[in-house]
């Protein structure tokens, strides 16, 4: 949980991926959780692989909303589909969370995969770590 709460407060923070200029993030910024959450999920359905992740964070998170994981997981899934380290690494952490070790090593092998896509140190340090971690599950 903790790893969860860590890699989207990064992702939610816009560092290195998002656009301080996005309408959600500027929404975010002035306090207004459920306006963020709404325009991100739109920018998700519109093929934003960050904002599936902003969206999976603050449904997880029940920010803006009531914590809604099975939905958070959605837009994760959508955000790893579109190649976002953190949405693949947050599904891994929930994977290996409910002590589901097949599925948190597949996405932490997935993850080890994604440096192509890394946009930032925090993205190479992800993959760098994922990769350890899926060496480290049986």
């Amino acid at each position: 949980m903790k790893k969860i709460i860590l890699t989207g407060l990064l992702v939610i923070s816009a560092f290195g991926h998002g656009d301080s200029n996005d309408p959600g993030m500027k929404l975010l910024s002035k306090g207004d959780k459920k306006g963020a959450l709404e325009i991100f999920k739109k920018e998700c359905k519109e093929g934003n692989a960050w904002a599936c992740g902003n969206a999976g964070l603050m449904l997880y998170m029940g920010m803006g909303t009531k914590a809604n994981p099975a939905e958070a997981k959605k837009y994760y899934n959508k955000g790893c589909e579109l190649h976002d380290i953190g949405s693949c690494e947050n599904l891994a952490e929930i994977a290996y969370k409910e002590q589901n070790m097949v599925t948190a090593k597949g996405y932490f092998k997935k993850v080890c995969g994604m440096k192509k896509y890394a946009k930032n140190k925090i993205d190479l340090k992800a993959v760098a770590e994922s990769c350890k971690r899926a060496e480290s599950i049986k």
